[in-house]
């Protein structure tokens, strides 16, 4: 996280900064039968829900029906979606699906925990004495959504930057930068001499950076980031 933190603090950002999703993808998803933009639209952010619901207090079977459902909830809503940044976010209209489906799920399993055995959960009727289930707070939920959010952004920034840099350059970037160990030490186990390691990792950080700017760029920034 820390590492995190440093490069979104030279991109400007604070942590109301967010990565917005890019209008050309969101107007594919109009076509229901474009499959490879909805694969795209899955793996982009199939993590980011399951992570979300997780942390909010559901198993992994759960997580898996919240990630299935908000999919299902976003293409039958996509139709209506209109993209306009001025007036709020694709970010903030996804976290607000997913929290619903997150919410719906604890209601759930609250009805389904004071049904009788064989009973469907349509049919079960909890008694009014018994209190409400406890379910995770909003500011929880949207918590974990910034966080997971950023992690993405960030994830995705180093997966763009391994692939075009030198495989032995991103070792040194990955042992010094994301695993905080010595120059010597990387030096030694590498074969490099530590003026080089400093260097490479030098050229490696502004090579983040940048791709960091780039993506930022690419996908635009959320209103009133």
């Amino acid at each position: 996280m820390e590492v995190e933190q440093r490069y979104f603090g030279e991109l400007g950002g604070s942590d109301d900064q967010s990565l917005a999703t890019r209008s050309s993808l969101l107007d594919r998803l109009r076509d229901a039968g474009d499959q490879a933009s909805w694969q795209t639209f899955f793996d982009t952010y199939w993590r980011l829900i399951y992570n979300v619901a997780r942390k909010s207090g559901l198993d992994d079977q759960d997580a898996q029906d919240v990630v299935q459902e908000a999919v299902i909830a976003v293409a039958r809503r996509m139709p209506e979606f209109r993209y306009d940044p001025a007036k709020g976010s694709f970010k903030s209209w996804l976290l607000l699906i997913t929290r619903r489906r997150i919410h719906d799920h604890f209601r759930r399993r609250y009805r389904l925990s004071f049904a009788a055995p064989g009973e469907t959960e349509e049919r079960a009727n909890p008694s009014e004495a018994i209190p409400a289930p406890v379910q995770p707070p909003d500011e929880q939920i949207d918590e974990a959504w910034e966080q997971e959010w950023r992690r993405s952004f960030f994830q995705t920034t180093l997966t763009r930057v391994r692939r075009k840099a030198n495989p032995k350059h991103y070792q040194v970037f990955d042992c010094c930068v994301l695993r905080n160990l010595p120059a010597a030490e990387v030096a030694r186990m590498l074969g490099l001499g530590v003026a080089q390691v400093y260097l490479i990792k030098h050229r490696m950080c502004r090579a983040v950076k940048r791709a960091a700017r780039e993506l930022e760029a690419e996908l635009g920034r959320e209103a009133g980031a």
